[in-house]
């Protein structure tokens, strides 16, 4: 069984307890920041029981990178959040505090789980702990599905049309909205899309600002369309915004819609 810490921004998570430890008593302004190597990220993973072992890393994103791991014979991704190196810290808006990552991997494990269970083509969530969250591989063996960038399916209508459809119930049984939906985060693996990244996913709750999930929700519909475009596929963008809208509105945010559309 995959660990999952339960996520508490008022108690101090593993990872805090690890690196306080390593500092050895001094103050963090007297130790040496520095991004978490390939060995410490294998070494905390494996510590917290999230895998057996760390095989490499696949890719590097924006706020974290990701590893191909493997815990009881199965091939599993292990997603590290990074501690200082990522878009969202920098000079001007200074560090980030490990928790902060923390959050965004808590946040990650429960849109997955969430959505996996709305039926949403997502990988499943497996286990989390601090900064790190674990997933089902999605892929051959050791070989990572591709991304819908770059493949090109015999039938591109019928492939648009499921995303669309899959993309509809996270919205509307879920009641996420993507956030940064495109070709570069849907994977293509056994005839099917899969979507992933999920940090920067907007709740669309009675107490969501509308204004803000409509403006996402557009912004990734507009992605995916302007993709199969290439196909000589058109879709009216806001026709099928208005559909998602239709299908799923809070109810005290209904009489709103209107405005926010204009």
């Amino acid at each position: 069984m995959c660990p999952v810490e339960r996520f508490n921004p008022s108690k101090s998570s593993v990872t805090r307890f690890k690196r306080s430890r390593q500092r050895g008593g001094r103050s963090g302004q007297s130790v040496a920041i520095h991004e978490l190597t390939l060995a410490e990220v294998r070494q905390d993973a494996m510590e917290f029981g999230l895998v057996s072992e760390v095989i490499l890393q696949l890719r590097s994103g924006k706020e974290a990178d990701v590893y191909l791991g493997v815990l009881n014979g199965f091939p599993l991704v292990l997603k590290a959040y990074r501690l200082w190196r990522t878009s969202r810290a920098g000079k001007k808006r200074g560090f980030f505090a490990p928790g902060r990552m923390e959050v965004l991997a808590a946040k990650e494990y429960d849109v997955l789980l969430v959505s996996f269970r709305a039926g949403v083509p997502v990988p499943t969530p497996v286990g989390r702990v601090a900064n790190y969250v674990t997933m089902r591989f999605i892929g051959d063996g050791t070989t990572p599905a591709p991304r819908l960038r770059e493949v090109h399916p015999e039938d591109p209508g019928a492939v648009l049309d499921q995303i669309l459809a899959d993309y509809l119930a996270m919205y509307s049984r879920a009641h996420y909205v993507h956030g940064d939906l495109s070709p570069y985060n849907i994977l293509w693996w056994r005839n099917r899309a899969w979507f992933i990244d999920m940090p920067q996913a907007y709740h669309v709750d009675p107490w969501c600002n509308l204004e803000v999930a409509v403006r996402l929700l557009r912004r990734d519909l507009n992605n995916v369309l302007n993709h199969f475009e290439s196909y000589d596929i058109i879709r009216d963008e806001e026709t099928v915004l208005r559909g998602f809208l239709a299908s799923y509105v809070p109810r005290n945010l209904r009489d709103y819609v209107e405005d926010v559309l204009d």
